[in-house]
Formats: structure tokens, C-alpha cells, sequence
């Protein structure tokens, strides 16, 4: 089997590839061509040289043009979407280009004869948390605008499976983390203070609850609905949340974190101030009896992480 992938280059990008390069299925990687952009790829933007980090990658650049990606997807057999935008911000246009890229990737697909395509979606499709844990039938509603557009990239992929026969793969996806993640979020700087025997800080009540996903569960993940498993026909159309199986405070995180990391420096815990993040949480009881797969708790992926961070 013959799979392309975009934003191959980036943190979840790179994971994959390392669990695919196992497998007999030969790989393209997907890049703007000398330089990602941290938008395109969430990641770590330079290329890897394919010859000397990645030989069992062929790389191809592309302009996410339609031409552009039907000429790269020639004889692909299954594309994992993985680039886009992530952000915060409010205003619809800074996310419009994760619909136009995936309506161009789809109509390349359908001209080129890729079969099959694997989407990065993500947690914030979901937003009434009076019915968490959401599951999959849950209604969606953007709880941001980048959320909103992911909404709207789903609903491209499932019109395309209707009227042109692709079949479709989507996963939706929890934060997450992992060693390789470039932006200085709370979990890396968590990690990093712990490691170095500083003092881990939590702002905040610390009552609610957010579900994170380990990186290389989230290959995991991706590498099925690709490829399909004991578990999953290859060609099934199906929408699974992909995420740990508990949710967590921030205060439960950095206990979590100096236990596995054996930090003796005491939290300091301020909680004074009211949070101003809000939970998510989502049911994988598909994801379990549908992939067969099933998330490392916290502490687990803690406890991999520092193995890997000492190495």
C-alpha cells in the first residue's frame, strides 16, 4: 500500500512515519517544498533530508493546489491529512484555508484514484459540556473558530464519500503530547521544570478536567484507520474520538508529572484565581472496540516520556 501524507514533517507528522517505516507500506511525505511553515505542519518546519534521516520516505512538494496534488498523488493508495492551521484565535477567515486545502486534497484524490483519506480532526468539534464525556453522536458545535472549520472539513470528507465514493477515516482528537511538540504549552514546561528538579506552578481552582493523548498512542491510532487492523477493515467509513481514557486536572497533571519524574520541589499551587480554561472529554469506548486500541493513561505516558527524555 502506497500512502501520502501531509504535514509529514511535523510533530505528529514525524511519529507516524516512525510506526509506518515498520510496516511493508512505502510512504510519501508531503511539503511545501524547502520549508514547512509551523501552520502548515504544527511541527518542527525543516524537512527532514530523505536520504540521510528518512530513506524509506519519498518526499514531494507541493502548493496544495489541486493540479499541484494530483500530479504528487499519483498512484497513492490512502492520504492522511494531518496539515492545517491550529490556533485560538477568533475570527473564521484565519482558518479558512484548512477547508480550501482539504476540498483541493479531495478533488486531487478523486482525480488521481486515492481511495482513501484519514483526517485530523479535533476535540474542539464539540462544545455543550452538559453531555460530557461528548461521544461521537454527539452534536457538533464549534467550541472555537479552528474548531468550526474542522466541522466544516469533516462535512467536505463525508459529502465526498456519498457522491464519489472515497471512504473515510476520522479521528477526533484530544490534546496532545509528546517530547517532539515545539510550542511551549503547559505539558512541556511541566516536563521540563520537573526534569531539571524545578518548581512546578499551577494558577487556578484546578476543577477542571481536559483530556490529553500520547503521540505515539495517536500514530497508533492513525496507522488503523489507514491501514486498517485485526480490528477495522480497511475501507470502513468511520469517526472515532481519540483520546486517554480519563481527564485531568492541571493539578493532577503536575502531580502526575513530578511522581513519574521524582521531583521532591513542592507545587505551587495558587488557588485563588478562578480558571479560565474549560473542560473536554470524550468517550473511546468506540475507539477501543472498534480500533481495538487503547490509550496509555497520564502516568503511563509520563513514564515513556521520561524514559525517552533520558535517553
Amino acid at each position: 500500500m502506497k500512502i501520502a501524507i501531509t504535514g509529514a514533517s511535523g510533530f505528529i507528522g514525524t511519529e507516524l512515519l516512525s510506526l509506518l517505516k515498520k510496516t511493508d507500506n512505502s510512504i510519501v511525505g508531503l511539503t511545501r517544498g524547502g520549508r514547512a511553515s509551523e501552520e502548515e505542519t504544527a511541527g518542527s518546519g525543516k524537512i527532514p533530508d530523505a536520504e540521510a534521516s528518512c530513506p524509506a520516505v519519498q518526499w514531494k512538494a507541493t502548493d496544495y493546489t489541486e493540479a499541484s496534488l494530483a500530479e504528487v498523488l499519483e498512484g497513492v493508495d490512502v492520504l492522511v491529512h494531518l496539515a492545517g492551521v491550529r490556533g485560538t484565535t477568533p475570527d473564521p477567515a484565519d482558518y479558512v484555508i484548512n477547508e480550501e486545502m482539504t476540498e483541493n486534497i479531495l478533488r486531487a484524490m478523486v482525480t488521481a484514484g486515492v481511495k482513501r483519506i484519514v483526517f485530523a480532526s479535533t476535540i474542539s468539534v464539540y462544545d455543550d459540556e452538559s453531555l460530557i464525556p461528548w461521544t461521537e453522536d454527539t452534536p457538533l458545535k464549534g467550541r472555537t473558530a479552528y474548531g468550526d472549520s474542522k466541522i466544516r472539513c469533516e462535512q467536505l470528507i463525508r459529502r465526498y464519500a456519498d457522491e464519489c465514493g472515497v471512504t473515510y477515516g476520522i479521528a477526533r482528537i484530544a490534546q496532545v503530547l509528546g517530547l517532539g511538540e515545539k510550542r511551549r504549552a503547559m505539558m512541556n514546561v511541566f516536563i521540563d521544570t520537573a526534569a531539571a528538579g524545578g518548581q512546578l506552578r499551577v494558577i487556578g481552582r484546578s476543577v477542571v478536567k481536559r483530556q490529553y493523548l500520547y503521540v505515539k498512542d495517536l500514530a497508533k491510532i492513525l496507522a488503523a484507520l489507514a491501514c486498517g487492523n485485526e480490528h477495522l477493515s480497511a475501507g470502513e467509513n468511520i469517526t472515532v474520538n481519540a483520546g486517554m481514557p480519563h481527564a485531568y486536572t492541571n493539578l493532577e497533571i503536575a502531580q502526575i508529572v513530578n511522581r513519574v519524574f521524582e521531583n521532591g520541589t513542592p507545587i505551587d499551587y495558587d488557588d485563588s484565581k478562578e480558571e479560565t480554561i474549560r473542560p473536554s472529554w470524550m468517550s473511546t469506548e468506540l475507539l477501543n472496540q472498534a480500533l481495538g486500541i487503547y490509550p496509555e493513561d497520564m502516568e503511563e505516558a509520563m513514564t515513556e516520556v521520561r524514559s525517552l527524555k533520558c535517553e
